[in-house]
């Protein structure tokens, strides 16, 4: 008698299997690359978000007129006492402030760090990102950097002084071991996941050849596992899940099960990458677009300007007085201005068109913006403070509109200085009308 011939089933099941350990490589590359860049915009924004807040609380014109013959003094010792409680207190390696001297040259100014100082004067490795911020955009740097104090990822933000001048930078180093330490153990468990799917399909390839068909129900029972530790992995980060899966305990076929189990696990996997990508692009404290986003953005409409199609109108705001707030009444009431700041400013353009790009500093970024548009913001601005009636803390802000104009206008950076300045001078009148109150 002839050699029995496999079943069309087991035939199928086995080039499926097959296939599947193709599929399921693939699958888990392009995901593995896609977390990991996803959890790097995430760790870039809460860098941003550091080192933003913390050139909020420096003085521009103080920081700017700081020299050698200072060091020691009181303005000095300002400067530097405020850097120290954001490297005391954040899980950060360094903290400092520097100052370009041309093109290609920054130095140190300030340095709080108790062990190993850098001084006064001291040239910087120089990198992409501090040039970005030189010309007045925060920016991180894409890859790590060395120098004598050891290996960093960086970030850093322009400070400003009231002519609108970068009148030094903010830096902060972290080391560059914790931000691919945090980076692995956040695509650790979808590597896990990748590698159990790829080692499932292996194991499908290996009882089919051995004709052990019957041992399909543990296979399943192994992917229940798999889809379990998968939502396990989904509540741990705070997303619901689609419910309970309901398993039928009657007969039915192999593949059929099967394909369901993959199917729930890429639909899993699918949500899982979209919420690190929401959380990579909305601020966390008010909900608006994250400065990553907005970052994005701009170099879009960059690339638009250069092709000649741009047009856009862009909107930069200041909070007037959160220095003093903060001061006064701590950052708590501080944190409740810039949240009423942004509620005020996304429901008149939108949330969608509303970002946040610094400690206080927000942009709005829209096809047209006329002025009736930041009328509406004062009269939505002292509808939010009758609301607040009672309280300590009353809202205000400063603004600068500016429209790009093909004619004069060679870069987004173009547009973003004339509204800044704009903003500025508001921001100089408000304060020669107010003083130092806080509204």
């Amino acid at each position: 008698m002839g050699r029995k011939k496999l079943s069309f089933t087991t035939r199928f099941v086995l080039a499926f299997g097959v296939l599947l350990v193709v599929a399921n490589i693939l699958l888990g590359v392009v995901i593995l690359r896609q977390s990991e860049s996803a959890m790097k915009s995430l760790i870039n924004k809460n860098m941003l978000d550091i080192v933003n807040t913390a050139a909020g609380f420096m003085d521009g014109d103080a920081l700017g007129a700081l020299t050698e013959d200072d060091v020691g003094g009181d303005q000095f010792n300002d400067a530097l006492q405020k850097l120290a409680v954001f490297q005391s207190n954040v899980d950060i390696q360094f903290i400092y402030a520097v100052r370009q001297i041309d093109e290609d040259t920054f130095v140190f100014t300030v340095d709080p760090d108790p062990v190993e100082p850098a001084e006064f004067g001291e040239e910087i490795v120089v990198t992409e990102g501090i040039k970005q911020a030189g010309r007045g955009v925060a920016a991180v740097d894409d890859a790590p950097m060395a120098d004598r104090w050891g290996n960093f990822y960086s970030a850093y933000c322009p400070v400003f002084d009231s002519q609108g001048k970068v009148a030094g930078i903010v830096g902060i180093d972290f080391a560059a071991d914790w931000y691919n330490e945090l980076v692995k153990s956040h695509t650790l468990a979808i590597t896990v996941e990748t590698i159990l799917s790829v080692s499932i399909g292996g194991l499908v390839i290996f009882i089919i050849a051995n004709g052990v068909r019957k041992r399909f129900k543990e296979l399943n029972s192994g992917l229940i596992r798999l889809s379990s530790s998968m939502d396990h992995l989904m509540r741990q980060v705070g997303i619901i899940s689609g419910g309970e899966e309901k398993v039928s305990q009657e007969p039915r076929d192999e593949l059929e099960v099967l394909e369901e189990k993959i199917d729930t696990m890429q639909r899993d996997m699918t949500v899982y990458l979209d919420y690190l990508q929401k959380q990579a692009y909305t601020d966390s404290l008010t909900r608006v677009g994250s400065s990553t986003a907005y970052h994005e953005l701009a170099q879009k409409l960059e690339d638009e300007i250069q092709q000649g199609s741009a047009a856009f109108s862009l909107i930069v705001f200041d909070v007037n007085s959160l220095k003093v707030i903060n001061d006064e009444l701590g950052h708590e009431n501080g944190d409740k201005v810039i949240k009423g700041a942004a509620e005020v400013i996304s429901g008149v353009f939108g949330a969608d068109h509303t970002f946040r790009i610094g400690g206080d500093e927000f942009a709005v970024v829209k096809d047209q913006a006329r002025g009736e548009d930041l009328e509406k913001v004062d009269a939505e601005i002292s509808a939010f403070n009758k609301r607040e009636k009672g309280s300590r803390v009353l809202l205000s802000v400063s603004k600068g509109l500016a429209r790009f104009e093909p004619e004069r206008d060679h870069s987004f950076k173009e547009v973003f200085a004339r509204a800044d300045r704009i903003m500025y001078e508001e921001k100089k009148n408000y304060y020669q009308t107010v003083g130092n109150r806080r509204a």
